[in-house]
């Protein structure tokens, strides 16, 4: 299973997340005409443990982005994305043949938004950068 399958399945665990955006959450890009809010998420970066004879785990960073038609809406999902991820306790992440993860830290956060051609703001964007450790 890789960090972001099992990221997936947690995620969509967690109700205070899923009351919010649903399923609506997506690797690299955000769909067209997707409703908000939601959520797409992509890999940073992935320095590795290395041992002589194979890698024995990573510690990718994460970038969670949060689109939201309010401020208010962006924000509560952020705070819900925060609360299920921030100081995640060591466990076995994506159930059954899941990862087993050590750590998630927040790294940054930061607050944006996107104009339609006119200059109107279309949507509110967050983003929150998480380093997540785990081993294989």
């Amino acid at each position: 299973m890789t960090i972001e399958e099992a990221l997936k399945i947690y995620i969509l665990a967690q109700s205070g997340i899923t009351s919010l955006i649903g399923a609506r959450y997506y690797p690299v890009e955000l769909p067209q005409e997707c409703k908000m809010p939601a959520v797409v998420y992509r890999k940073i970066s992935a320095p590795r443990f290395h041992a002589f004879s194979s890698d024995v785990g990573a510690y990718p960073r994460i970038e969670f982005t949060i689109y939201g038609d309010t401020y208010t809406s962006a924000s509560s999902v952020s705070e819900q994305l925060r609360s299920a991820l921030q100081n995640y306790l060591s466990t076995t992440m994506g159930g059954a043949g899941g990862l087993d993860v050590t750590a998630c830290l927040l790294e940054n956060e930061d607050d944006d938004f996107e104009t339609d051609s006119k200059g109107n703001i279309k949507r509110y964007v967050k983003t929150a950068d998480y380093i997540i450790w785990y081993t294989e």
